[in-house]
């Protein structure tokens, strides 16, 4: 019998820990440590169980089955057909395209709060840093007035939303108050910490919240997204391919964008069309929690050792180079959480490690796992071929399945969306 269990990491490193003495099997990595290890142990025990207790946790793949079985029909047409994607750009309004009957519903909507609480719905975002109810969000109004119910929720997030103990706890608290009404913090600077979809997601519904003046006060707003703005996100470091060919689309979008009639702009991912992002950190896996990973890449584009594979003119084979370098330092930079804290960090350095790597297993933990519906990850064709093969490749990760249509969509409201369909004679 086993004397010992295993338990995770928020990048999905395996630790053995010992049944008698629930001590963590911790390496020294050649430094002197003992002083940190208990707050340390009792940190990795807290991540771990944040991912195994993730409110999605109950999420199911349903792989494609790459063999053909006398009388089933083949998967590979369906594979195909999500494959070619990957290969030019997707029609417009096909990624996480919003129905007929949900956009029928939106609309029917008459408060500015219900559509605001609707849209951070559908987002997918969720706060990690202190828990809001779904009757919470919007809570705030533009005028800062706060629901009564939800006073002292609200403070606890205004006095941290300028938290300066590290840009990812400045971000999300941001995000927090983005939540709450605030829109205004969810255009942050999240990129820095490599979870590029989440900020290209926060950035997308500050659009949608706060309206066309958005992008024509903040014209590189757009800019950052779709790459032709002179600044850091411009060059790529958010995980989104430099497109200078989208800048006159998007000014004259800006110019004639005429937002509803709470001054909100809901449909505009229906035709700002599909910028892929790359990001290796998934629903339960921080992998590239730091952006290293990310950003090794970029460098390597910049220098010309390997091709960006969303290049119009990448080909096979340099798409091939990409995966193998990107496969290089997936195995090279993994943050090595089986070493214990030297004895010579500081206090302060100890603490605000085990919180980051906390607030990184609660990142992964309430990441949708079909992904942000604006924020589509990007695989190569080759690496989703790859999957498929070996009977890995999970459908629902398709990026065309409607928001509505996912498992972090709540049901109770998925329904209200049908009935409203059904009532009102609302087909597909």
């Amino acid at each position: 019998m086993s004397e010992t269990y295993e338990i995770y990491t928020p990048n999905g490193i395996i630790l053995d820990v010992e049944k008698k003495t629930n001590k963590i099997l911790l390496s020294d990595g050649g430094a002197k440590v003992g002083k940190y290890t208990q707050e340390y142990s009792k940190a990795l025990f807290e991540a771990h169980n944040i991912k195994q207790n993730s409110p999605y946790k109950d999420y199911q793949p349903r792989y494609l089955d790459p063999n053909l079985y006398t009388g089933q029909s083949s998967t590979l047409l369906e594979f195909k057909d999500w494959q070619s994607i990957y290969l030019k750009d997707p029609i417009k309004g096909a990624i996480a395209p919003w129905t007929k009957a949900e956009k029928a519903y939106y609309k029917s909507l008459k408060t500015k709060k219900e559509r605001y609480k609707y849209l951070v719905i559908r987002s997918g975002i969720r706060s990690v840093v202190i828990d809001i109810p779904y009757e919470a969000i919007g809570a705030v109004d533009e005028k800062g007035n706060v629901d009564p119910k939800y006073e002292k929720l609200y403070r606890i997030v205004d006095d941290n939303k300028h938290n300066l103990r590290s840009s990812l706890f400045h971000n999300e608290w941001g995000m927090a108050a983005g939540i709450l009404g605030d829109y205004k913090y969810l255009a942050n600077d999240m990129f820095q910490n490599g979870f590029n979809a989440r900020f290209i997601q926060a950035t997308i519904l500050y659009i949608q919240l706060s309206g066309g003046s958005s992008i024509l006060d903040k014209p590189n707003l757009l800019g950052a997204i779709y790459g032709y703005a002179d600044i850091a996100v411009g060059s790529g470091l958010v995980g989104v391919h430099k497109n200078p060919l989208r800048e006159q689309e998007i000014k004259t979008l800006a110019k004639t964008l005429k937002p509803d009639e709470f001054g909100m702009l809901p449909f505009i991912d229906e035709i700002m069309g599909v910028d892929w992002v790359i990001d290796y950190n998934r629903y339960r896996i921080a992998r590239d929690e730091f952006g290293s990973m990310y950003r090794a890449l970029r460098s390597d584009i910049v220098e010309g050792k390997i091709k960006d594979p969303r290049d119009v003119d990448s080909t096979y084979e340099s798409r091939r180079e990409f995966d193998r370098y990107r496969g290089g330092y997936y195995n090279g930079m993994v943050n090595g959480y089986g070493t214990d804290t030297p004895n010579d960090w500081s206090e302060e350095r100890a603490q605000l490690f085990n919180d980051t790597l906390i607030l990184h297993a609660k990142l992964a933990a309430l990441t949708p796992p079909q992904g942000y519906p604006n924020a589509p990850y990007y695989f190569t064709p080759e690496n989703l071929e790859w999957y498929y093969k070996r009977h890995k490749l999970d459908k629902l990760l398709d990026p065309r399945i409607p928001a509505i249509y996912r498992y972090n969509f709540p049901e109770e409201l998925r329904a209200k969306i049908l009935a409203y369909a059904k009532e009102h004679n609302i087909k597909e």
